[in-house]
Parts: C-alpha cells; sequence; structure tokens
C-alpha cells in the first residue's frame, strides 16, 4: 500500500507496522509537510512524471532487474515540535544562577559577620585563622621609637629600631606586626611580631637575628587593653648613607570569638 503527499505528490511506501488507519501521520522526505494517510490537498507542484523520480528509479532498459524501492514514509513523532535545549542557554542560565548565588551569600556574610565566624570556626586547623577578627592598626600606638647602630657577634654592624607598643583598644590584641623602616641611597623594610623581639642582640649572630624576627609569639600570648609591650627591628646591612628611620604598626588581630 501507498501513500502519497498531497503537497509535493511524491508517493511513498506505507510501513508495515503501521495500524493506525487513517488517523496514521507522516511526513514527506522531500517537502517535510506532514499528512495524514486520508488528506486531501491538493498538490502544490504540476502533475510532471519527473516529480515521481524522487521516489521512484527509471524501469531499467532490459526489464529484468526489479524498480527501485519505494521511499518509506514514518510516523511523525509528536514531539518533533518541541525546540531542542541550546548549549549557549544552559550556560547563560548557569551563569545567572551561580551570579545571583554570589550575591545572596556576599549579602549575608556582609550582615551577618557573627554567624560567619561561628560557621567558619569549626574548620579544623584553619578555623582559628578564619575567625580572628582585625583591629585598626591605630589601636597600637608606639612609644619611645628610638634608632642607632650596634655591634653583633662577628663585629658585624646592624641597625636597630626599638620601642614600645601600647594597646588602646577595648579588647585585647594578638598578632601585632610592626614595620620598621631606613631610608639612604636605598629604602628597607622589615616586618616583625611584638611580643616575639629579643631584648639585646649584642650576643647574637646575624642568623640568629634573621630567625628570631620571622617568629610569632605564642598562641596565648595577647596585649590587654592598656598594656604595653617591647618591640625590636634590626636591619642587618643598613646603608651607610642612612638619612631616616621609623616603624609602623601594619596589621593587628584581636583573640578568636568562639560561640
Amino acid at each position: 500500500m501507498t501513500v502519497e503527499c498531497p503537497r509535493c505528490g511524491t508517493l511513498y511506501r506505507q510501513p508495515p507496522h503501521t495500524q493506525r488507519g487513517a488517523d496514521a501521520t507522516y511526513r514527506c522526505a522531500r517537502c517535510r509537510h506532514v499528512f495524514e494517510a486520508g488528506a486531501s490537498e491538493p498538490a502544490m507542484l504540476s502533475g510532471d512524471d519527473q516529480e515521481h523520480e524522487f521516489a521512484f528509479d527509471d524501469e531499467p532498459e532490459d526489464g529484468d532487474a526489479a524498480p527501485g524501492p519505494l521511499a518509506v514514509a514514518y510516523d511523525a513523532p509528536e514531539e518533533e515540535g518541541r525546540p531542542m535545549k541550546s548549549p549557549a542557554r544552559f550556560a547563560v542560565r548557569t551563569m545567572l544562577v551561580v551570579t545571583l548565588g554570589f550575591g545572596v551569600l556576599s549579602v549575608y556574610l556582609y550582615t551577618n559577620p557573627e554567624g560567619v565566624r561561628t560557621l567558619f570556626g569549626g574548620v579544623p586547623l584553619i578555623g582559628a585563622r578564619l575567625t580572628e577578627a582585625r583591629l585598626h592598626p591605630t589601636a597600637v600606638q608606639l612609644n619611645d621609637v628610638k634608632g642607632g647602630y650596634e655591634r653583633v657577634q662577628g663585629d658585624r654592624l646592624v641597625f636597630v629600631i626599638s620601642g614600645t607598643a601600647v594597646n588602646n583598644s577595648a579588647v585585647p590584641a594578638r598578632s601585632i606586626q610592626i614595620e620598621g623602616r631606613i631610608a639612604g641611597a636605598q629604602e628597607q623594610r622589615q616586618v616583625v611580631f611584638c611580643g616575639a623581639a629579643p631584648r639585646d642582640v649584642k650576643e647574637l649572630s646575624l642568623r640568629e637575628i634573621a630567625l628570631l624576627q620571622t617568629l610569632e609569639p605564642p598562641k596565648d600570648w595577647s596585649l590587654a587593653p592598656g598594656e604595653q609591650a617591647a618591640f625590636l627591628v634590626v636591619f642587618a646591612s643598613p646603608p651607610t648613607d642612612l638619612r631616616e628611620f621609623g616603624a609602623e604598626v601594619v596589621a593587628v588581630q584581636a583573640p578568636s570569638r568562639r560561640g
């Protein structure tokens, strides 16, 4: 049994598995027209014999070979009309969702700092550092800042900046970092932790001094409000034309808050 496309007139052989009767739906492989088996739409092309050559092969001259097989018209899938999902559309939607989520998270972190500290405080190893609240450097004042040359082991000449740090804040301060600066032909800077400096460097070697200046104070060390602690910044190779020196607090942390 054959069916004919009512639009272009192409003939097809009806699939043997089709058992839907006259209500079966087909799509023309030539003009993409969807039609039913009993459709009576007029063909849009003239009834030229050449139009049917699309589905049938010419009869061979010797007449022995069978004519070519008819094209099969398959049932049109019902969901063919649904638009396919585009990868670009999926990427845009994903980006919008991520951006929205990041914005909501940023607002929450900004408006709930205590909740964030409690949440991140339970992270192993790094939780304590994540929950440390930073104080403004001006909360710690430096007094009696002095500078001068000193001799250390090996008869090496170094430049030492010393003084005291006073906690003017209303909460204890820990991990106070102080930066010393000397200026000559070149400028040099050195950062040390308050509370970990040696009292004297005359009996120390340059290697020992460099090691001590990288040490942090003990974990339980803190500077209570109104208290003071000494600091010492050593420059192992000061310029010969040193013109000025100075020191300032660059970072202060308050003890971590545990909920």
